[in-house]
């Protein structure tokens, strides 16, 4: 056998090829994606920052439950728009780099605007503008993350060694941030030393990305590059009458929410996200001979479409968007149980590592039964866990939050099984984006709609926990709607 022809020397040879058309090896993009999954995760408003900010807002500004959620859903509201970032940093380089300027700016923007946060403590409204204007700057940071990730995997075959690479960090970002906000949240210096850590992180993102990424040189692409989509170019994609009748009902059902008193904040909430539809629907029909938007138009089209995603789209808003007991939790922890911060952090980092063990076990179980059992099963459980919020107490505490990181986890995945499995294919990364954007937007919906129930309604913490089990549990009436041919296969299964 020719040593020339050994498997080794052909995989070199495959990388030194990928790395000459790339202009990046895998150790750098390996580099990158960790250093981007970790700075993008751990200094997040709602990771590092939530104690401290949740605290700031409950302990110094004195607002009640429902306004720290209003401040959470808009702070973080450009995470819902990530799809969109995603089209357009491919669409649009920047400096002629599509993934090196995007990153160093959008992670140098995040950390000054962090920094600027440290002198606002005590005026909301400049407080709320510069968390917006940082999540906006750390979605393109996290945007450019994801999809320097799935260039190292197309690249240099490496998709699943990146994929558990960004999926590690995130992790570990995810467990040791609460413990440390917890922390910080508990002294007089926390919210000062809250912004500067995550400044820190940020930056030290754009500084590895600047001596790293050595990116070739782009410019906008052309519908000229090739003939398929020149002709595609002198099409728009026909949207269908279902997503206009929808754009119109739900314009109407959040125009009477917004001018109802009692309901305006989650009014306003839904007039956000259908402007993010519109874009959407407007993105799919505008004309342009750019291949990058050229493909992400056929992508839409496909997905609005596609009657499997819509009722998955459903079935995970309104699983998402049952009264939540986020915000609620932490008054009743601090204001009832008088948990010590710290103390508090540690349950959340907790529910972090149980989910991950939780994680583990459903990388098993899916291949033994099909989605219908694993997501009646894991939400079902996870109805009944909820229960457990109403024997807590300071002794309870680590084993709730045990048992609800981990049936959390199972569940969490069965619902991404299910939007992976509803997504049509050729719209993988596009079609799951948007999945993403309607959980992340229900999530938040719901701790509004949580905290209104307590602050306007007088419900107890106890009956919003008899609620949240037992609409998360009837939701599950709807699994009889999902396609047999998703829900009947167990991973591996051929389609």
């Amino acid at each position: 056998m020719n040593p020339d022809d050994s498997p080794s020397v052909s995989a070199k040879e495959n990388a030194s090829i990928a790395q000459a058309a790339s202009g990046i090896t895998i150790q750098h993009y390996a580099i990158l994606v960790a250093a981007g999954a970790f700075a993008t995760t751990f200094a997040q408003q709602r990771v590092i920052g939530k104690f401290p900010t949740t605290f700031l807002l409950k302990d110094s500004l004195h607002l009640p439950k429902e306004q720290i959620a209003i401040f959470f859903f808009w702070s973080t509201f450009a995470w819902n728009l990530k799809p969109l970032a995603g089209i357009l940093t491919d669409a649009f380089p920047l400096f002629g780099t599509r993934r090196r300027s995007y990153m160093i700016l959008g992670a140098g923007a995040a950390g000054a605007l962090w920094l600027v946060m440290n002198f606002l403590p005590g005026n909301y409204t400049a407080l709320l503008t510069a968390s917006i204007l940082m999540n906006v700057a750390m979605v393109f940071a996290s945007t450019v993350m994801g999809g320097l990730m799935v260039e190292a995997g197309q690249t240099f075959g490496a998709s699943g060694r990146i994929a558990s690479l960004r999926q590690v960090v995130q992790s570990v970002a995810g467990i040791g941030a609460p413990l440390l906000g917890g922390y910080l949240a508990g002294k007089s210096f926390g919210w000062s030393a809250t912004t500067m850590i995550a400044a820190g992180s940020l930056f030290a993102l754009a500084a590895l990305t600047f001596l790293v990424l050595r990116e070739k040189p782009r410019g906008i692409p052309d519908a000229e590059e090739g003939a398929e989509e020149e002709q595609t170019a002198l099409h728009r994609v026909k949207v269908p009458a279902g997503a206009y009748i929808g754009l119109g009902v739900g314009a109407v059902l959040a125009t009477y929410l917004t001018l109802n008193k009692d309901f305006n904040s989650i009014g306003i909430s839904f007039i956000a996200i259908l402007a993010v539809f519109f874009l959407i629907i407007l993105l799919t029909i505008v004309p342009t001979r750019n291949p990058v938007i050229i493909k992400a138009q056929g992508q839409l089209g496909q997905i609005l479409k596609s009657p499997s995603l819509w009722l998955a789209v459903v079935m995970l808003f309104l699983i998402y968007t049952v009264p939540g007991l986020n915000t609620a939790l932490t008054f009743r922890q601090t204001d009832e149980l008088h948990f010590l911060k710290p103390y508090i952090g540690f349950m959340e980092s907790l529910e972090g590592v149980f989910g991950v063990i939780g994680a583990l076990i459903y990388a098993v179980v899916c291949r033994k039964f099909n989605l219908r059992f694993l997501l009646i099963g894991s939400v079902g459980i996870n109805a009944v866990a909820t229960l457990l919020f109403l024997a807590y107490t300071h002794n309870s505490a680590p084993l709730v939050h045990s048992m609800v990181g981990l049936v959390g986890a199972l569940s969490e995945l069965a619902l991404m099984d299910l939007a992976v499995r509803s997504t049509p294919v050729g719209c993988e990364a596009l079609g799951f984006a948007l999945m993403m954007s309607i959980r992340n937007f229900g999530l938040a919906l719901s701790d509004i709609i949580g905290t209104k129930m307590m602050d306007q309604y007088h419900f107890t913490f106890n009956s919003l926990v008899y609620i949240n089990a037992g609409t998360t549990a009837s939701i599950l009436l709807l699994v009889g709607l999902l396609p047999r041919a998703i829900m009947s296969r167990k991973e591996g299964d051929k389609a």
